[in-house]
């Protein structure tokens, strides 16, 4: 969790005017910025992690930046429609996105897309998606290893309700090893991946800590964590090294802006989420849907980025032996 008090807040604006007075133009747009209501594209149908968090930080957000916080959900794609949006959008400040960082890192490496890491500026990590595997409560199997087994008595595979490239690479790459076939079943968002698994439709589904009140009120049951090592939230989850494999990975939740948008107006950006990152009302939200709210600027969210693109290119090697 990261403390952050209004003093700070007020020092990192200050920084930023004071920056604004030696780049060309720069008094006026820290005059100017921002004059409009901001719209945040969230890259994921409403109910989902990503939603849920955001939502819980537009109003700090607004009472920092003085202007209207609306919040937008563009779905579809696993995150490539809203995406794409805004890496088209104006540079200007008033599109950013929330999304969650594979959707930028990973999809771009498996499918064509329209963007790109370097389609954005990065303005923050908000969160690490404690992400796991789980199955409904009335499965018969309630280990990754047990799983397997009923793949292979019933001679059929494993269904994978999947809105990520992410999922369908990381069960392909486990389901490979373990000499079964697995079939994602396509499902709208991670509200929709919870949905199609509580229906009964699919085995399994990757959730990025959504399942957390579902396995406490005894309706799913966490198999693993798709993280190499645990997880900071669930420390007794067995991880992908418990389970032998070579590889796991996390995913985060960022917020980026249009290529081109102005080191200052990220800035400010980043300045305004940091409170909102720390408030009780975020806070809450991520300990209820077991996502690590901690805030990372721009620098090192940016470096964390890049260094998840190369980790999925090696992971997507591995996968393809």
């Amino acid at each position: 969790m990261t403390n952050t008090s209004k003093g700070v807040t007020r020092r990192a604006l200050l920084a930023f005017a004071t920056a604004m007075a030696v780049v060309p133009g720069g008094a006026a747009l820290a005059q100017s910025f921002p004059d409009q209501p901001i719209t945040i594209v969230v890259a994921y149908a409403p109910g989902g992690g990503v939603d849920t968090a955001v939502r819980a930080m537009t109003d700090v957000m607004s009472e920092e930046l003085g202007v209207s916080i609306l919040v937008k959900n563009v779905g579809g794609g696993g995150g490539a429609v809203g995406n794409s949006e805004v890496s088209r959008a104006d540079p200007d400040g008033y599109t950013i996105l929330a999304t969650n960082s594979s959707s930028i890192t990973l999809e771009p490496q498996l499918n064509e897309t329209m963007y790109d890491l370097d389609s954005f500026e990065v303005i923050a990590k908000a969160g690490q998606f404690q992400s796991a595997m789980i199955t409904g409560a009335d499965s018969s199997f309630s280990t990754f290893e047990e799983l397997v087994a009923v793949a292979q008595e019933e001679d059929r595979p494993i269904l994978l309700g999947s809105y990520l490239s992410y999922d369908r690479l990381l069960m392909g790459y486990m389901a490979d090893s373990a000499g079964v076939e697995f079939t994602p079943v396509p499902v709208q968002g991670g509200n929709g991946a919870i949905q199609a698994m509580l229906s009964g439709d699919v085995d399994v589904v990757l959730s990025g800590g959504s399942w957390a009140p579902l396995v406490e009120a005894g309706d799913a049951k966490a198999l693993f964590a798709s993280s190499f090592d645990r997880l900071k939230m669930a420390p007794d989850l067995v991880s992908m090294k418990d389970l032998g494999f070579e590889l796991g990975s996390a995913s985060s939740m960022m917020f980026l802006a249009p290529a081109g948008t102005p080191a200052e107006i990220v800035d400010a950006l980043a300045a305004a989420i940091e409170p909102a990152v720390a408030s009780e009302t975020a806070q809450t939200v991520g300990q209820r849907r077991n996502v690590d709210m901690t805030f990372y600027g721009p620098e090192e969210a940016s470096q964390m980025m890049r260094e998840e693109l190369d980790a999925f290119a090696e992971f997507i090697e591995i996968a393809n032996r």
